[in-house]
């Protein structure tokens, strides 16, 4: 099953000849007036414009947002079946969300985000880090595991927030500043502890050129540290004999260490991100057009102590990202058009100091896109009809396991939302399909280990490459009812159900794999104003 791989350079340069056909075609729809005022709901028909004012400020210091804030109690059932190995069979998550936007008399712009998230994983098992392949196709690497499940207790914190401003007429600025940290625990031998701890922070900077038209500048920089225990009840369960609970290194995807010793009390993670990038916007009354791109390198650091001293340096994996984005706004009537095109490349290496090489290496690119057509009467959603897609073509090595692995795939969705009023309160039911088509993949695998490690190609390798190329079906059902109370605040409950339902195995290797319906349940209640 082998594919031609898309040349890169061929995907950038196509892009870049597709933004300057839209900036053609946007640029005659923009008028000198001043823009009116953007109304952002809790509500998927303004995820797009909430994703742009939040990720990317300096665009909005001067427009005309209304204050808003959000806030949201939720519990979330998810049952996995149909799913990859490293996985919990169970989930559920217990979280508070808050959100708010603000801008004051002498206009500075306000905002923030809260999340404070309790998940319980139940039967969770080849991993004992904090990472999770439920959206991943191969965690990365620098993981300990063994192949018995046991259950997990996590907590994680968020917070995020910031402010921009107009300085002068033409100049602009953003700051926005991100704090977490997150802790997880697992309940049986190897009982693993792992304390993450993550702060960065951005800056962006605007010119306004002409009145509608606006350039920007981006940079960012975070410091991610982990820290990571683990001990036995028995110590005795470390040994070979006991394969189930023998503790082993994943260094790549196949590359297993056995016996891996720490030098301290524990192992230290280190991730250095730093970002740098430009971007243009040109605003009318009711149009936005945005175009940027940034260039995003990632330093990981995995020491064998929990000092971070150069003489404990074990494993780096470096990665180098570029991303590309369009978004497109436009409001006639009472209809309103939102599109966002993205592209994604990135290229990661393994170095192992000790062998003095590289080990492991992946290739990700990915193309999406997403619009939405909708019509409102003034909070009331009379339609939406929107659609997505997501083209991926990923490829990753082992070197020394031998493991290669390329993965193609195309998902596409359709969703629709609408208003059900009545005297005071309304219903909104909104229903998304999705259907994932894996395209022709390969996979190769070749065991110098002699045998001892091909469990893991067996059980987890084969495993999650037959679910990678199976196609499935994903509907969502969202039922959410809204009433107004004192003080323009609204009360919201909302329910959510969506289903994962696998359809035809792609994969020639003879592995059998769980397809019955993986589901998501989630309910709750919102406050918004």
């Amino acid at each position: 099953m082998k594919i031609n791989k898309i040349k890169i350079q061929n995907i950038k340069s196509n892009a870049w000849k597709f933004w300057a056909l839209l900036l053609l075609l946007f640029s005659s729809i923009f008028s000198a007036n001043a823009q009116d005022t953007i109304k952002v709901q809790n509500h998927i028909i303004d995820n797009q414009i909430q994703n742009q004012i939040f990720k990317y400020p300096v665009v909005y210091t001067n427009s005309n947002i209304k204050d808003f804030t959000f806030t949201e109690v939720s519990y979330e059932h998810q049952q996995n079946e149909f799913a990859r190995k490293q996985v919990a069979n169970e989930i559920n998550t217990y979280q508070f969300l808050a959100q708010g936007y603000f801008t004051t008399k002498s206009r500075w712009k306000l905002f923030g985000d809260l999340a404070i998230k309790k998940i319980l994983e139940k039967n969770l098992g080849w991993v004992l880090s904090d990472d999770r392949a439920i959206e991943q196709e191969v965690i990365n690497p620098h993981y300990f595991y063994v192949p018995r499940k046991a259950d997990w207790d996590n907590q994680v914190y968020a917070l995020s927030g910031g402010f921009s401003k107009d300085i002068t007429n033409h100049l602009s600025v953003a700051v926005k500043a991100n704090y977490g940290t997150e802790k997880f625990s697992r309940t049986l031998d190897a009982r693993s502890q792992i304390t993450n701890r993550n702060l960065g922070g951005e800056m962006q900077i605007g010119y306004q050129i002409t009145k509608n038209q606006k350039a920007f500048i981006l940079g960012s920089y975070a410091e991610n540290q982990k820290d990571f225990t683990f001990k036995y009840n028995n110590s005795n369960l470390n040994l070979e004999v006991y394969p189930e609970t023998y503790l082993r290194f994943n260094a790549g995807y196949g590359r297993i260490l056995n016996s891996f010793k720490s030098s301290g009390s524990g192992y230290l993670y280190q991730d250095i991100v730093d970002k740098i990038g430009l971007g243009y916007t040109i605003k009318g009354k009711n149009s936005i057009f945005t175009a940027l791109y940034y260039a995003q390198n990632s330093n990981n650091i995995f020491y064998t102590s929990d000092l971070d001293l150069k003489v404990n340096e074990r494993m780096k994996i470096k990665t180098k990202s570029n991303h590309a984005e369009l978004f497109a706004f436009h409001k006639w009537n009472k209809k309103e058009i939102q599109s966002t095109l993205q592209f994604d490349q990135s290229d990661a290496k393994n170095f192992d100091k000790q062998s003095n090489g590289y080990n492991y290496t992946n290739s990700l690119n990915k193309i999406s896109w997403t619009a939405s057509l909708a019509q409102k009467s003034d909070s009331k959603i009379d339609y939406l009809v929107g659609l997505n897609l997501l083209y991926q073509q990923n490829e990753y090595d082992d070197v020394l396991s031998t493991t290669h692995i390329e993965l193609n795939s195309l998902n596409t969705g359709i969703y629709t939302s609408k208003d059900f009023a009545f005297n005071k309160s309304k219903l909104n039911a909104t229903a998304s399909f999705n259907m994932y088509f894996p395209l022709p993949s390969k996979l190769d695998y070749y065991d110098t280990s002699g045998g001892t490690n091909i469990r893991f190609f067996d059980e987890v390798i084969i495993y999650d490459y037959a679910v990678n190329t199976t196609n499935y079906f994903e509907p969502e059902l969202r039922l959410q009812y809204s009433y107004p109370t004192k003080n323009n605040k609204t009360v919201v409950f909302f329910t959510n159900l969506k289903e994962k339902i696998a359809v035809k195995k792609q994969t020639d290797y003879p592995v059998s794999i769980n397809t019955n319906t993986t589901y998501w349940v989630q309910m709750g209640v919102q406050l918004n104003y």
